[in-house]
């Protein structure tokens, strides 16, 4: 008895189904899928469908992404490369050095990961050989599932891509456009793939974490084009690549992740995100004129001008308002709060309450006080780069405590700045109050001609 007919009796034999009705079932699989797979192949595909659970699956037809199933072995694919992460080193349990690649094809049906671990294969990426966007055919592939869920497709020796296959239709696979192309950051929407390019406006840094039982790094940045800001979230191998990014270069982000944070929306950059610092061809303004309203902030919309006002004409909602004037008082003796570096909480006695004991915690400056400008009087809050501003230290310098954060916030009493930010209303106090996000010393120059203006 052959594998088709062996396959047919077996799934007749557990579903109850007669042996004539299962393969009327596969051709029309084989007309579904427009020939793609052989009968064997639609068989295989057919039992799945009926809940038969079947090993050693072998399909030396291509397949459409999603028809493919665990345990395939010998699968042959055919998708346009939507990401290429970098090549990875490792030393397996006999000390032995290696390299493995990873990879991202989509078709019309499906996108799916391709794990390589041929050197030849590898060679051609890191030549550039072949590349994102190019259509490719993965050939002799097996299939298991991802350490991070979800299917993926592995390259051993016996397998290979084969780069500009034949007989190819385009129309099957989303065009090159898609994958290459940038949008606005004021033009993304939740739960989508996208291409960005920005300055970067933040870098926090990298944090070590644990989950469930694995190390991991997180790092936080935040990146602004003439449309807006957004919070650029980076694991692991890709927090590693933010130690080169600062404040006022561009990156070019390709294939990240939006999801509604929780204070708006992110871009979440993975193992099949790209990361391209400073292309080409590519006009985005200055850091200091892009608007940015503090950590987490998604500020997507029109491009934002601050109007410079008086103290007496701010009103409740004002946003992007620029005061000048001095500082008259700060409130408090507590200046570093510690954080958890995982879920952003508050620490008491060296626990957060979501995630328990925190050994390393991040430390928030945040400064309150009161500012006058002749006019009246308002109540500010400056918090992390705003405080940091505010007394001229860095977050380094906090987090080493080499600097006496008091002695530093009383030299900043009669210290005249401007600040721009938003004004909210107190309830608790009945009053406004504003919430500073940038702070600059002020122009003498440029508030000479003011006043001069003024005469």
């Amino acid at each position: 008895m052959g594998e088709l007919e062996e396959l047919i009796h077996t799934v007749s034999e557990k579903t109850g189904l007669g042996e004539d009705e299962i393969k009327k079932k596969v051709k029309e699989k084989q007309r579904e899928l427009s020939g793609l797979v052989s009968e064997t192949g639609a068989a295989y595909i057919v039992a799945n469908e009926l809940g038969v659970k079947t090993k050693n699956r072998v399909i030396e037809s291509t397949v459409r992404i999603g028809d493919i199933l665990p345990e395939m072995r010998a699968v042959s694919v055919l998708g346009r490369i939507k990401a290429i992460s970098p090549t990875r080193e490792f030393v397996n349990k006999t000390g032995v050095k290696g390299k493995v690649a990873n990879l991202e094809i989509v078709d019309n049906t499906e996108s799916i990961r391709v794990a390589i671990w041929n050197q030849s294969d590898i060679d051609k990426l890191e030549s550039g050989e072949i590349k994102e966007g190019q259509i490719i055919q993965v050939k002799n592939g097996y299939v298991r599932e991802g350490y991070r869920g979800g299917l993926e497709i592995s390259i051993g020796n016996k397998g290979k891509l084969i780069e500009n296959p034949e007989d190819v239709n385009e129309s099957e696979f989303p065009s090159e456009d898609e994958f290459t192309s940038a949008v606005e950051i004021g033009k993304i929407v939740p739960d989508s793939s996208v291409n960005i390019v920005g300055r970067v406006i933040r870098n926090f840094g990298v944090n070590e974490f644990e989950r469930d039982g694995r190390a991991g790094k997180v790092a936080n940045l935040v990146i602004g084009d003439k449309s807006g800001t957004v919070k650029l979230v980076l694991w692991n191998e890709k927090a590693e690549e933010s130690v080169e990014l600062g404040v006022g270069d561009l990156v070019r982000v390709g294939n990240g992740f939006v999801k509604q944070g929780q204070e708006g929306l992110e871009v979440q950059a993975n193992w099949g995100t790209t990361l391209v610092k400073n292309p080409e061809g590519v006009e985005v303004p200055d850091a200091d004129d892009i608007i940015y309203e503090g950590r987490g902030s998604s500020n997507n919309g029109a491009p934002r001008e601050n109007v410079e006002v008086k103290i007496s004409e701010l009103k409740e909602g004002d946003k992007y308002r620029q005061v000048r004037g001095a500082i008259i008082n700060v409130f408090g003796e507590n200046f570093v709060h510690l954080m958890c570096p995982e879920c952003n909480k508050k620490i008491r006695e060296g626990q957060c309450e979501k995630c328990g004991i925190i050994e390393k915690p991040n430390k928030l400056l945040i400064i309150n006080g009161t500012i006058d400008d002749g006019s009246g009087t308002i109540s500010v809050s400056f918090f992390r780069e705003a405080a940091e501003k505010l007394i001229g230290i860095s977050s380094d310098e906090i987090n080493s405590a080499s600097v006496d954060i008091a002695a530093k916030v009383n030299e900043a009493l009669g210290k005249e700045i401007v600040i721009e930010g938003s004004v909210k209303r107190n309830d608790y106090m009945d009053r406004l109050e504003l919430n500073a996000y940038d702070v600059k010393p002020v122009d003498a120059v440029q508030a000479a001609e003011k006043m001069i203006g003024k005469i």
